[in-house]
């Protein structure tokens, strides 16, 4: 990871959830970054509500110097599916607080103009289920969205 990290690249996504952010005697892969080098862009993996997901962007927010959130709510534990109604309502809360959020959605058209109207920066359409190796699954909802 740490040769990972050497290479030209402006930011690294975190899961804050995934990250040890308290217990200091214990090595992190935070350790690993190089701070003075890249930006940290917290992001809200493995939460499964929005409020779960708010406290998590906040967590994230109070640990980095940067209010950047990818938008991540989980609505189907086995397929990790996102639930848009959960993203679409922790985009219009971290937004009022001054997030610049970049929610993770499904390839819907009309939940990610919802989610954009909400005040999202741009949207991360899920291309295929996470970890399946199959590929993108439908190209056509994808060409819409660009």
């Amino acid at each position: 990871m740490a040769r990972a990290h050497r290479r030209p690249a402006r930011y690294v996504t975190v899961a804050v959830r995934r990250v040890n952010l308290t217990d200091k005697s214990k090595e992190s892969l935070l350790d690993f970054i190089p701070r003075d080098k890249m930006l940290f862009w917290p992001n809200t993996a493995a939460c499964y509500t929005a409020d779960e997901a708010i406290r998590t962007a906040r967590l994230g927010s109070r640990s980095w110097p940067l209010q950047l959130g990818e938008a991540r709510v989980i609505g189907d534990q086995q397929t990790l599916y996102p639930d848009t109604n959960s993203s679409l309502k922790r985009t219009r809360v971290l937004v009022k607080e001054g997030f610049i959020v970049l929610p993770y959605t499904n390839d819907d058209l009309i939940a990610a103009r919802k989610l954009i109207d909400a005040g999202a920066s741009a949207v991360m359409p899920l291309r295929w289920p996470i970890g399946s190796g199959l590929g993108i699954q439908n190209p056509s909802a994808l060409r819409i969205l660009q």
